[in-house]
């Protein structure tokens, strides 16, 4: 069997998912030139994968687009996979591809989040509307990140629950190897948010969690990490912003992995959610995540083992969990080995790989 792995984005799930594919059929992985995907990404692939890079058009150029176009159905074209593995539908355009591709080539498309989320600006600014109603007349099969996500993609793109698998997100250890030594924190076990900083993402009950914890622990330390919102848009004690370090930037890969290794641990409060990449990531490092209850976030933050589960909007229940890992140490420690051995079993790329191709078997 012939695959071709075709992504705009998500680099590091991207090689992760090819180098273990790679071991039971024939990868080709096409990735943009252009955007997040770097030699530093290339070079961690097995021999066994072929890359494919291609430069990608997100502006309004009939010129570019129809030649983007053109190149990926040459290379769809040239290889003739028997699968064509997408993901998010590919690209607002994709349906042209549908289209004119080979038609033994099955698209299997996995949806990372059915539906946009509240305040997200660089979801909002992708026009995809159009290729996500298409999607279903040329889609075999979609993939979510979690069993609670099929009925919300079943409603939001109107297919048939039989359509949808799920199949977990795969843990981020691929993090680790971006380390080296132009960067350091300024501290270490410190309390992290780390991701987007969008209103779903409920910064401000971490902010306001965080005031109450400083009640009991004056000295700890609570790091804010992730491009999106303006600051100045969330409310902070004055007389507390000495126990805050904010970096409101994308950060590297190199950054990001230093970040988590040096956190106590990592806190998610949002508001609503599908699935999370912060936790894979996470849990890799060792790091527990105290997160609440929303999507599919419940399905691998298992509750007083791998973290601590609280209701949403409440910063109140928010607070109590992270005193409760500042208070003991053994529980913290226990849960940290217990996120990376989650981590390892449930979120292992080997399973993920077995589980994706059992789905491309079904539709061929």
């Amino acid at each position: 069997m012939k695959v071709i792995l075709f992504s705009t984005q998500w680099p590091e799930y991207m090689v992760e998912l090819a180098n273990n594919l790679s071991k039971y059929t024939n990868v080709t992985l096409m990735m943009p030139n252009n955007h997040r995907f770097t030699q530093e990404h290339a070079k961690l692939l097995d021999n066994t994968v072929e890359l494919v890079q291609y430069k990608l058009v997100l502006h309004k150029s009939i010129r570019d687009n129809f030649k983007m176009i053109n190149f990926i159905l040459k290379i769809l074209w040239s290889v003739k996979p028997d699968i064509l593995h997408i993901q998010a539908n590919g690209h607002r355009l994709f349906y042209w591809v549908a289209l004119f591709k080979p038609w033994k080539s099955k698209i299997i498309n996995t949806i990372h989040d059915p539906a946009k989320h509240i305040g997200d600006k660089t979801s909002e600014k992708i026009k995809d509307d159009f290729v996500k109603k298409k999607s279903k007349y040329f889609t075999k099969r979609y993939i979510v990140h979690g069993h609670s996500l099929i009925p919300e993609l079943v409603n939001n793109y109107h297919v048939s629950k039989k359509s949808v698998v799920s199949i977990p997100h795969g843990h981020l250890e691929i993090y680790k190897k971006f380390i080296n030594d132009s960067f350091q924190t300024r501290h270490k076990d410190y309390v992290l948010f780390f991701g987007r900083i969008w209103k779903y993402k409920g910064l401000q009950y971490f902010i306001d969690a965080a005031n109450i914890v400083l009640e009991k622990f004056p000295n700890q330390l609570f790091y804010i990490v992730g491009e999106g919102d303006d600051l100045a848009n969330y409310i902070f004690d004055q007389q507390k912003m000495k126990n805050f370090f904010i970096d409101n930037r994308r950060v590297t890969l190199a950054e990001a992995a230093v970040y988590y290794e040096n956190a106590s641990f990592i806190v998610l409060p949002y508001v609503e959610a599908t699935q999370s990449g912060i936790i894979p990531v996470a849990y890799a490092f060792s790091k527990p995540v105290v997160a609440t209850r929303v999507g599919a976030v419940k399905e691998v933050v298992l509750d007083n083992n791998t973290g601590l589960l609280v209701e949403k909007e409440n910063c109140k229940e928010l607070a109590n969990a992270i005193e409760k890992l500042l208070l003991n140490k053994k529980v913290l420690k226990k849960y940290s080995l217990n996120a990376y051995k989650f981590a390892m079993v449930n979120l292992s790329w080997d399973l993920i790989a077995k589980q994706t191709y059992k789905t491309y078997r079904e539709v061929v």
